[in-house]
């Protein structure tokens, strides 16, 4: 078992002192296209942390489901919090390991979460000691989702996001929808995988500016491509938590 809420009181009053590490998984709940769902960022760094810790003991905390929402707040189905309820909720959910080995990875699957997650982070190691490191999974295999794409462009639902989905979770994605969607702005605020971003400029969409939700294309998506990304995040993690000396 890889997660707190699986094991009995007892379980975890032997495991603890032993765990090398934990994890707390943040994702979202919003529009990721017609053909993925909208738990799409939590369900991608959840498998990605189970993974990673069944590989040496370590636990998943908690997973925080809701985040911080700007770009597609306005979208059917989202869910949203505050910022400053994000952070507190963070904070609070590793209170219970700092007796244990204080260390925990903050595994992101959103990239709006990242500003109220260094917060949390800062609040954590100020106020807990806690050694604490901030992972956004797209961030670290951002290199692999260029190489393995066919596409040239991503910033919603597109190719790599797909292909991990098609990998891990190839019965939740609505296959026959998947179509291209509408390509990202041009210029320095350009928010794209392919690209090195410069400048970043907080955008709102509608549902007019972006008929589907997707930005990008997922047609050339596959399991195969989403195999190669989902092997090289759970190698890049386990290559983190070594390089912290936590292993």
């Amino acid at each position: 078992m890889t997660r707190v809420e699986d094991l009995t009181w007892t379980e975890f009053e032997n495991r603890a002192p032993g765990v090398p590490y934990w994890l707390v998984v943040t994702g979202s709940v919003e529009q990721h296209g017609p053909h993925l769902p909208l738990g799409a960022d939590t369900m991608v760094v959840e498998r990605a942390a189970e993974l990673v810790a069944g590989r040496h003991g370590a636990l998943v905390l908690g997973t925080v489901r809701a985040g911080v929402l700007h770009a597609f707040r306005d979208w059917p189905g989202s869910t949203r919090l505050t910022p400053e309820t994000f952070t507190s909720t963070v904070v609070e959910l590793t209170a219970g390991i700092v007796p244990y080995r204080n260390r925990v990875v903050l595994l992101n699957g959103h990239d709006e979460n990242h500003e109220p997650l260094m917060i949390a982070a800062r609040r954590l190691a100020e106020c807990q000691g806690t050694d604490v490191v901030v992972v956004e999974w797209a961030e670290l295999v951002g290199d692999v989702i260029r190489e393995r794409s066919a596409s040239t462009s991503e910033a919603h639902a597109g190719e790599g996001l797909t292909s991990v989905f098609l990998h891990w979770f190839p019965d939740r994605v609505r296959t026959e929808l998947v179509a291209p969607g509408v390509e990202p702005e041009n210029g320095l605020t350009r928010d794209d995988l392919h690209v090195a971003k410069r400048a970043h400029r907080p955008v709102r969409f509608d549902r007019a500016a972006v008929p589907s939700g997707v930005i990008g294309d997922p047609r050339p998506a596959s399991a195969d491509k989403g195999a190669a990304i989902a092997e090289a995040l759970v190698d890049r993690l386990e290559l983190l938590v070594k390089e912290r000396g936590w292993l």
